[in-house]
């Protein structure tokens, strides 16, 4: 076994709701909010997509989801050679990892953020480089800093991952203007459509002037298809036809291809989700109690407190499963019940 691997751990994901139930003798429906998921599912377009492929399941994916590639292809109005797809992000950020990274490379990311990039790194025997977050946010200036000839990617996470706060366009831009061109800067956006702020990244923008910005999405989140892995890289014709060569040959299954496909053509259905998901996400800061509250972009709220434990035992008492850090509490916006009973709890916490 490679050494590096006594470094790092395996997944481990929160209890489900039975298992929690049994654990703390809990009567009652409870609600799952630690994830990020798209409570409302995805399009109903989506189950009759599945629905009308049942038949092909005998057959082996196309390989590479050309009829996704297309789709996305023209929805961002981008070359399709330069669309690599992933079972969710998670393998895209492990292929990119393993065709760039050799031992002693160096990547450069964020303290407080999506762990797959130190994970992936460690494995493949580089040195991580994490920068300490600054209000909370990424401190674009201070990772800058620690770039060198020794650093073969950047990770920034955008909206980021606890946090829900976000960079700038201005700033992404700066930040691009200065770093070395041939060092690949990954921005991942998986949060992208839950983003109201007017400043936020066009990052398909950027790429026209910068060979190496390179932008990650997701079908997990907005479009409700967590449970269908699929997850996607923009990048140059050149990077994507080396990172092809890592892709496992049929890594997306054709119901998943079936069902984003029909996903992306529901826009629609898009809106609606997140104009409900900003809409209850406003409830959480119309409290007084929001001032222990990061502001977010995305589809969760960060409560910042060092009593993470009893949060979320007593977010837990009133049904809704939450997911603790260190230094405070991720909730998931839910429906409007599920928050109400949250913030009602949030209001009479002492933080």
């Amino acid at each position: 076994m490679k050494q590096q691997l006594n470094q790092l751990s395996a997944y481990q994901p929160g209890l489900s709701p039975p298992a929690l139930k049994e654990k703390h003798g809990i009567e009652g429906e409870l609600y799952k909010l630690a994830s990020n998921e798209n409570l409302y599912g995805p399009s109903p377009k989506v189950k009759t997509a599945i629905k009308d492929h049942l038949d092909e399941l005998f057959y082996y994916p196309e390989t590479g989801s050309p009829l996704l590639r297309k789709a996305i292809s023209e929805h961002l109005n981008v070359d399709a050679s330069r669309i690599l797809f992933g079972a969710g992000l998670d393998e895209v950020i492990l292929m990119i990892s393993r065709a760039v990274l050799t031992p002693g490379d160096k990547i450069v990311t964020s303290e407080g953020t999506f762990g797959q990039y130190y994970h992936n790194a460690i494995v493949e025997s580089a040195e991580v480089v994490q920068v300490p977050l600054k209000d909370y946010g990424f401190d674009l200036e201070e990772i800058l800093k620690q770039v060198d000839n020794d650093t073969a990617l950047v990770w920034l996470c955008n909206p980021n991952n606890p946090t829900g706060t976000y960079f700038s366009h201005e700033e992404l831009e700066r930040f691009l203007e200065r770093v070395p061109s041939h060092v690949p800067v990954l921005i991942d956006e998986a949060y992208f459509e839950f983003v109201t702020a007017d400043d936020y990244p066009d990052t398909l923008k950027l790429q026209e002037r910068f060979d190496n910005a390179f932008l990650l999405r997701t079908f997990s989140k907005a479009y409700g298809l967590a449970g269908l892995r699929i997850g996607y890289v923009v990048a140059t014709n050149a990077a994507i036809e080396k990172w092809n060569i890592i892709r496992p040959p049929f890594n997306i299954t054709r119901l998943s291809e079936y069902a984003a496909l029909a996903a992306l053509e529901d826009q629609a259905y898009l809106k609606e989700i997140t104009v409900k998901n900003a809409q209850e996400r406003q409830k959480f800061y119309d409290i007084a109690q929001s001032e222990h509250f990061l502001p977010s972009q995305t589809n969760f709220v960060f409560i910042v407190t060092d009593k993470h434990k009893e949060l979320y035992e007593e977010l837990l008492n009133v049904g809704c499963i939450t997911r603790p850090f260190p230094n405070g509490l991720r909730i998931t916006v839910g429906f409007p019940e599920q928050n109400d009973k949250m913030i009602e709890v949030l209001k009479n916490f002492n933080y």
